[in-house]
């Protein structure tokens, strides 16, 4: 039971995505109520894979999903990172050895977003302490003090003692609270594809995650779901508007940018759907995530680009470190303080080390070859000692 006084009414919480369901199910499981504002008629993820490394079950055990997890995942053998032009190997981390469930205690889990989201908001339908609405876009909210008032699209109005802003990169609620503008672009565009597994070529099916980097572009895929769909992306770089207007590229660039590729990934390529795009986009790391009975969580708080495979598990981080210091602190301030202070560090460090990957898989011309000389002669071992900062966890 919550030891915070001020928690008299529910916590608000804007957005019905993974940082979303997981705080709700988090705070619940802390004995404080919440809820759940998501501005879709359903919950559900867009996008395809994730990757759930060894940090993001140690949240799964706070949240007491760790089985419904290991139930819908796949497991890879590996990871790769493979030079995109000649095909050759740069470097092999054996996840599926036991020495990395030994070092980590989990494996490293491959899922599709749905697949998540679907288990979270199930679990927070079992607890009464969760109360889901559809429907509700938020439009503004008020801090009176003692109490936050959202405002919906619609006129309705919910009351709660804080308000949790999990409402991604686009944030509404990251607008009111720091104010800093609109997320940041390269030009990097995003073509993905999930297919069944039947549909992928027997000789290119891979058990791993296998990452192609070649310059300013690159290609990954893995199987999902026990094995039973495949995950492809491909990501380059297109020039940016000079209207600043959302960066837009084409079926013909994709190809065009991927002809000099090795033949395996050329193969693969036709498979994407190129009816819909993404933008890759960051958001600046910042330290101050709270304003009085406000605060953000996942993507609204610490956007980053995707190459450690990280920003749904900092989510799930922040989610679990927010219910415990929440519980803990005698007044919503406090606890908001302890949540930033516990937080914005590491996923700073995330941030930033997600970006230097991104170079590092886009390397051209000597940075290519530093690239294969370095990794290549890292061992598993050292490997792990390299990955524990994250992969540890909370």
């Amino acid at each position: 039971m919550s030891a915070n006084k001020e928690l008299k009414a529910p916590v608000i919480i804007v957005g019905g995505g993974i940082g979303g369901a997981s705080a709700a199910l988090a705070l619940s499981r802390k004995g404080i109520r919440s809820i759940v504002l998501e501005q879709a008629t359903v919950f559900r993820e867009l996008g395809a894979g994730i990757q759930m490394p060894p940090n993001a079950f140690k949240a799964f055990e706070r949240l007491g999903v760790v089985d419904q997890v290991l139930e819908a995942a796949a497991f890879p053998e590996a990871l790769y990172l493979m030079d995109a032009i000649t095909g050759e190997q740069v470097v092999k981390v054996p996840v599926g050895l036991p020495e990395f469930k030994q070092r980590f205690k989990y494996a490293y889990a491959l899922m599709h977003r749905g697949d998540l989201l679907e288990l979270l908001i199930d679990a927070c339908r079992a607890s009464p302490l969760v109360e889901l609405r559809t429907g509700m876009r938020v439009s503004d909210f008020v801090d009176h003090g003692d109490r936050v008032v959202a405002s919906m699209e619609n006129g309705e109005k919910v009351e709660g003692s804080a308000l949790i802003g999990a409402d991604g990169l686009w944030s509404l609620t990251r607008n009111k609270v720091v104010g800093d503008g609109q997320p940041l672009t390269e030009g990097d565009i995003i073509f993905r594809a999930v297919i069944p597994f039947e549909e992928v070529p027997s000789e290119l099916y891979q058990t791993s995650v296998v990452m192609w980097g070649g310059p300013f572009m690159d290609f990954a895929h893995y199987p999902l779901r026990r094995g039973e769909i495949y995950n492809m992306a491909a990501i380059f770089r297109v020039p940016l508007p000079q209207d600043g207007s959302t960066p837009k590229g084409t079926a013909e660039q994709l190809m065009e940018r991927f002809e000099r590729a090795c033949p395996a990934v050329r193969a693969l390529i036709p498979k994407l759907d190129t009816s819909r795009q993404w933008v890759l986009y960051e958001r600046p790391a910042i330290r101050d995530w709270s304003k009085g009975r406000v605060a953000l969580l996942g993507d609204a708080a610490h956007a980053g680009y995707h190459y450690i495979a990280q920003g749904a598990c900092m989510a799930l981080e922040d989610s679990v470190v927010l219910a415990d210091v929440m519980a803990e602190s005698a007044t919503v301030q406090e606890g908001f303080d302890r949540y930033r202070d516990a937080r914005y560090l590491r996923t700073a460090r995330v941030q930033f080390t997600a970006r230097q990957f991104g170079e590092l898989y886009h390397a051209d011309g000597i940075h290519r070859d530093l690239r294969r000389d370095v990794l290549g002669k890292l061992t598993p071992q050292k490997m792990f000692d390299n990955l524990s900062w994250v992969f540890d966890g909370v």
